[in-house]
């Protein structure tokens, strides 16, 4: 904090801070770890207590909010990098909240941690008046992101970049004429996620000159720890990441975090070996019916759980759902387990159990991005719902690269009365999702050239996406679920009848078979070649 001027230590006494409530700061720590799960460094931090801060300072929910990046549109990023062979240089910003630059309103008192406070000669205690944020201290993280970004959006010495409009924390910066867009401009991106970041450059040499220029600017304003360029294996946000030599390829995994949960939750156990308790059938699908069964059973009963059974079933969950960012394949299994968290059963935590076996079977799978698969540089989406008496669950996968960068599975708000009605809740929804996708897409340097292929299986919605009527099984329907053929009538998309057996959005929906699974599995991630390892002990080998 002295090396960067973060406070100025006044005596208690000191008029300047007569009317500011002294805030308590505590010492805390972490490790921090690298892609094989081994520590690099021990952190340590001083942080100031959230709490009394908020209390104190009477600080509101806006002024605390900060974006960060969404996982779906690091995804995008990832997509169009290939496409464009970009450059990566990854980066990490040193003690980043307390390089925010704080407004007066907004400075606080602090007391040294026990075992750090001084006193002055007269015996008054030495207080710290912040001139930065403190980790800890409510509104950090709302300072720093606002320092980040009028940083990176000003012109010179700033780094002159634009904010997305659809996703705050994703920059661009256009080389070329500003009055025209001609295809062969150049592109610079930079996402950010509090203090994780990444910079993407065009392979010219307009783009590699000022994403130099930039990292320069960037060290220089807060000392950014720029990676190597190009790393062939990399770990950022929990994703692995593994890219092609000639950069026209990635996949992104989440191997390192499955590898820690299966440490945490089966540290003495080897599930790679199957037994009588972990079977073989778990390296392949992470549900079958009887997941479907012990649902049905604790919806219907609705039994009241022991509070340790309750516990560890949500914990558990908890940590499983983290990794469908990069495994989305298990979410339809999660929305079946994660509507029981407050009933649940034996039965179900022994299936939550083999959703996280079949991840730990199949860690080193995730979603590949190349500019060599069909279709690579044309977004597409693929809709579905399973309809339920009670609320449906709606289901899409959206598309760029080869794989999935946006994904769904969840149950609709509403009760619907037909299955046309479901499809067209689940179109809706996915069409609200196209609009962000599409102008974050735009931003940095993807612009479509033609409308987006929406795919859906029911007839019935895929012709009211294509006309005006009202009949007896369609008039109840809510206006506001014809979004889809609002962007079909606008030249957006267009909306293609499909069959159910090529609609990867299936997966997302309900549990399947094995044979199923498999099949729309390989196609949302863009698996090729074999793609489920042998499990040993059990005498299965892949596609046995």
């Amino acid at each position: 904090m002295d090396r960067i001027n973060a406070k100025v230590d006044v005596a208690a006494d000191d008029p300047r801070i007569a009317d500011m409530k002294v805030v308590e700061t505590m010492w805390t720590g972490r490790e921090k770890i690298d892609d094989d799960g081994q520590v690099v460094k021990d952190n340590a931090r001083c942080v100031a207590r959230g709490d009394l801060h908020s209390k104190h300072y009477k600080v509101t929910a806006n002024q605390t909010m900060s974006p960060v990046v969404r996982t779906p549109s690091l995804n995008s990023i990832d997509a169009v990098s290939v496409l464009r062979r970009q450059h990566v240089a990854p980066f990490d910003v040193p003690g980043a909240y307390l390089q925010g630059k704080q407004r007066a309103p907004e400075q606080i008192v602090c007391r040294a941690p026990v075992g750090f406070r001084r006193y002055d000669e007269r015996g008054i205690e030495i207080l710290w008046l912040m001139l930065n944020p403190l980790y800890g201290q409510s509104d950090a993280g709302a300072i720093w992101n606002r320092t980040w970004n009028e940083y990176v959006t000003d012109p010179p010495p700033g780094c002159g970049y634009e904010r997305c409009p659809h996703e705050p924390c994703v920059y661009a910066k256009r080389l070329g004429d500003p009055h025209e867009e001609s295809g062969k401009d150049s592109y610079l991106t930079m996402p950010i996620y509090v203090d994780d970041g990444r910079l993407l450059y065009d392979p010219t040499e307009a783009a590699c000159a000022e994403a130099k220029a930039d990292r320069e600017r960037l060290t220089g304003e807060f000392g950014i720890e720029f990676k190597s360029i190009d790393p062939k294996e990399d770990y950022f946000l929990g994703a692995n990441r593994r890219t092609s030599d000639d950069r026209s390829s990635c996949t992104l995994s989440a191997r390192t975090y499955i590898v820690d949960m299966g440490k945490r939750f089966f540290p003495d156990v080897d599930v790679s070996v199957s037994s009588a308790a972990l079977p073989a059938s778990w390296s392949y699908t992470p549900a079958d019916d009887m997941l479907v069964q012990a649902w049905e059973d604790a919806t219907t009963r609705r039994p009241s759980a022991p509070e340790p059974l309750v516990k560890k079933y949500g914990t558990l969950y908890g940590a499983v759902l983290h990794a469908s960012k990069y495994r989305p394949e298990i979410l339809a299994a999660m929305g079946l387990l994660g509507s029981c968290l407050t009933i649940p059963t034996e039965r179900l935590f022994y299936c939550l159990e083999r959703v996280l076996v079949y991840l730990i079977r199949t860690q080193n799978l995730g979603v590949t991005y190349s500019a060599h698969s069909p279709h690579a540089y044309r977004l597409r989406a693929r809709a579905d719902s399973n309809w339920s008496e009670r609320r449906s669950t709606t289901g899409w996968v959206i598309l760029l690269a080869g794989g999935a960068i946006n994904t769904a599975s969840r149950r609709q708000h509403c009760i619907t009365m037909s299955s046309t009605e479901a499809e067209l809740v689940a179109l809706a929804e996915a069409a609200i999702e196209l609009i962000h996708v599409d102008g974050t897409l735009a931003h940095i340097g993807h612009k479509r050239d033609g409308p987006i292929a929406v795919g859906t299986d029911n007839k019935g919605a895929h012709d009211l996406c294509h006309r005006f009527t009202s009949a007896q099984n369609s008039r109840h329907i809510d206006r506001k679920m014809f979004k889809m053929r609002e962007l079909r009538g606008a030249g957006v998309v267009t909306v293609e009848h499909i069959p159910t057996e090529i609609n990867p959005a299936d997966i997302f929906t309900k549990i399947l078979s094995r044979q199923t699974f498999e099949k729309h599995r390989r196609t949302v991630l863009n698996l090729v070649g074999t793609d489920v390892p042998a499990v040993r002990g059990g005498g299965c080998e892949p596609g046995g």
